[in-house]
C-alpha cells in the first residue's frame, strides 16, 4: 500500500492493471490487488509431493545402473522414466508423511526383455561376489545376443555399482570385488538385460545374494 499526492490522480478510484486506487482519510491511497489466496493442499497432494521428491533423490542412488540400462539415452529421461515406474516402491503414511521404501520392487529399467537368471553369493571375509548366469530358452525376448547387467546397491552407503556379466547366450561365471564403502550384510542385488542392437531392456530383477 502508498500514500501518494497528485493533482492528476486526485480523489481517483477504481483499479488500473494490478493497482486500486482510493480515498482514506482524506489522502489518495494506492495498493495491489490480491488475486487469490494459495488452496490448501489435499492429503493426497502432499503423499505424492514426499513420493516424487523420494524417487528423485533415490534416482541419484542409482545413477550408474541407470546409464546402463537406459543406454543411449539422456539422464532426464532415465531419471523421469525411474520416477514413473517405481511409484509403488514407495509408501507414505497419509498422516505423519513417513516414508517407507521397498527395495524389492524397485526397478531400474524397462522393457519387455526376459531379466536373466543369475546365481550370487558373497564372501563376506574376502569382500567378493561371486556371479553365475544361465542360458535361457531362445525367444523374441530373449536373443543369445543380449548383455547382461548385476548391480549391486549398499543400503548404508546408498550408492551402486554395475558389472558387465557377458552375454545371455553365453553362460559362465565371475567374480567381483566389493567396492572399499560396501559392507557385505548391507547390499542388495539386481539384474537385468540390454539389448546391444537398440534401446530395448528388461525390468530390472531383484535378486537374491547368499553369504559365506
Amino acid at each position: 500500500m502508498a500514500i501518494f499526492q497528485s493533482n492528476l490522480f486526485d480523489k481517483a478510484s477504481g483499479s488500473v492493471g494490478n493497482v486500486t486506487m482510493c480515498q482514506y482519510k482524506g489522502k489518495n491511497v494506492a495498493k495491489g490487488k490480491i488475486f487469490s489466496k494459495k488452496k490448501k493442499q489435499s492429503p493426497a497432494q502432499r503423499v505424492q509431493q514426499v513420493r516424487f521428491a523420494t524417487l528423485s533423490k533415490l534416482s541419484f542412488r542409482f545413477c550408474n545402473t541407470l546409464q546402463a540400462s537406459f543406454r543411449g539415452q539422456s539422464w532426464s529421461t532415465a531419471r523421469a522414466a525411474f520416477i514413473g515406474t517405481n511409484q509403488n516402491a514407495v509408501e507414505v503414511d497419509e498422516e505423519t508423511l513417513a516414508v517407507t521404501i521397498h527395495p524389492e520392487r524397485i526397478t531400474c529399467s524397462t522393457g519387455n526383455l526376459l531379466p536373466p537368471t543369475v546365481a550370487l553369493t558373497c564372501n563376506d571375509g574376502e569382500r567378493r561376489i561371486h556371479a553365475e548366469w544361465f542360458r535361457q530358452p531362445l525367444s523374441p525376448v530373449a536373443k543369445d545376443k543380449d548383455d547382461l547387467f548385476l548391480t549391486i546397491f549398499d543400503q548404508k552407503a546408498k550408492k551402486d555399482i554395475v558389472y558387465p556379466l557377458g552375454k545371455r547366450g553365453e553362460p559362465g561365471k565371475a567374480d567381483f570385488p566389493l567396492p572399499k564403502k560396501f559392507q557385505p550384510e548391507s547390499i542388495i542385488a539386481y539384474v537385468f538385460a540390454v539389448s546391444p542392437l537398440n534401446t530395448r531392456a528388461s525390468r530390472t530383477a531383484y535378486t537374491e545374494v547368499k553369504h559365506e
